[in-house]
């Protein structure tokens, strides 16, 4: 479970980054990269025979345009209208990201 807890501090991170003053814009290759690497970029990375759902996650543009499903990964500033904020919380096994036999 901390690996989900990782990854929805993240979305939450670059969905309240715009509300907050004081804060330093979120950049995504510092603050965003080390956790898709962590997480996602096994499955959704360079590798595009390992590519599932013709999702990359490992390149800003790509995430914001997202994989085969035709949703943004992420929106900036917008968290609840990402599709990887949906599927982290999902609670359809068929949809969960990062699936429960994704090991770190």
């Amino acid at each position: 479970m901390p690996s989900r807890l990782s990854i929805l501090s993240f979305v939450v991170l670059v969905g309240s980054a715009a509300s907050l003053p004081a804060a330093p814009p979120v950049d995504f290759q510092r603050d965003v990269q080390p956790i898709l690497n962590e997480h996602c970029n096994a499955c959704h990375g360079v590798d595009a025979v390992e590519r599932k759902s013709g999702l990359r996650l490992d390149v800003r543009d790509s995430a914001l345009k997202g994989g085969d499903s035709g949703a943004p990964a992420i929106v900036p500033g917008n968290v609840d209208e990402g599709e990887l904020l949906r599927r982290i919380l999902s609670t359809d096994a068929e949809e969960l990201m990062p699936p429960p036999s994704h090991k770190n």
